[in-house]
């Protein structure tokens, strides 16, 4: 029983991409730009973009974390932050929660030069926009994502993932934000293991940078 739920759901990240590209694929209309959410939807989104021959490029976003609470929201690149509304900060944590946010636009910042250089995030403005992450167990950083993404005035957003939580998909409805997802877990936690590929977060990580400058 344990070796079977140990099993990948994907055999791969780039396999789970093209699978999930035939989904998403009669939702939009032309032109349309996949973003890969840095560091766990680059492969990912880079292989359904292939796959849909579309646009592609990486979007950076960071959880809010604050000292003995986690995680309470996230930021992408400069648009507004996705506050999880559950938080409900009291007049005394207000200086952390600023403070939290203002370490995680820096870590953003960091991390887009990494992944991008010094060039800006593709143009989005009269396009569908796919944004692609991994493993969904939590909405925060798509949802981020998506408030910064609308301020280049896309013609349509939709959030798309192999794996997602039964939880994210409701978060995802009650903001009336699309939502693509071929597998749904019940379990909060997600599935431990819903790729083939190594999951050492490190390898992950300098593989999806090397996508990222290869591909953008």
């Amino acid at each position: 029983m344990t070796a079977a739920v140990s099993e990948p759901l994907y055999p791969s990240r780039s396999g789970a991409g093209a699978l999930l590209s035939r989904q998403v694929y009669h939702r939009v209309r032309q032109p349309v730009v996949v973003l890969g959410i840095t560091p766990s939807g680059v492969e990912i989104a880079a292989s359904a973009s292939k796959a849909m021959d579309t646009a592609f490029d990486v979007v950076v976003a960071t959880h809010v974390r604050l000292d003995g609470l986690g995680i309470v929201g996230a930021i992408a690149e400069d648009g507004r932050a996705a506050l999880d509304p559950a938080f409900e900060p009291r007049f005394g944590i207000m200086e952390s929660l600023n403070a939290a946010i203002d370490r995680a636009r820096r870590a953003v910042k960091r991390e887009r030069l990494l992944f991008r250089g010094q060039r800006s995030l593709r143009s989005v403005t009269g396009m569908d926009v796919v944004v692609v992450d991994g493993h969904l167990t939590s909405p925060w950083k798509a949802l981020a994502v998506v408030n910064a993404v609308s301020e280049g005035e896309p013609a349509h957003i939709l959030i798309a993932a192999p794996v997602g939580t039964q939880s994210v998909q409701e978060h995802l409805s009650a903001r009336k934000v699309e939502f693509v997802c071929p597998t749904i877990i019940v379990d909060p936690a997600g599935h431990p293991r819903p790729f083939g590929d190594p999951e050492d977060p490190s390898s992950e990580r300098l593989r999806s940078i090397v996508v990222a400058r290869e591909s953008t």
